[in-house]
């Protein structure tokens, strides 16, 4: 049985993008800025495939327990939960503007 390279939605979507970014400065100003816009959706898209995922019914408990007086006793581990959540948003939306410190290595 002869197995063949089958390529991740990550590595198929980096390829449309990297696609847009060679074509791009060959387009008119309209279609410039859309295949700009394109090329910067899927390098969010990409980024949160290769990340982890993040639980959204994990940060719905988060906030109806902060919301409960339920997390009052731990503010440093809350404060660290919401700040880790941000951080792994921000390395999906805008990785370069995280601090050196919080970026993706």
């Amino acid at each position: 049985m002869t197995h063949h390279y089958r390529p991740s939605t990550a590595d198929l979507v980096g390829t449309v993008t990297e696609f847009l970014r060679e074509i791009g400065p060959k387009l008119d100003s309209g279609d410039r800025y859309q295949a700009l816009v394109c090329g910067h959706i899927l390098a969010m898209v990409e980024r949160e495939l290769r990340g982890e995922p993040l639980a959204d019914q994990d940060e719905a408990a988060l906030v109806t327990a902060i919301r409960a007086g339920e997390r009052d006793a731990d503010w440093d581990a809350t404060f660290t939960a919401i700040l880790d959540r941000t951080i792994a948003r921000v390395a999906i939306t805008k990785p370069d503007h995280l601090a050196p410190e919080h970026r993706p290595a």
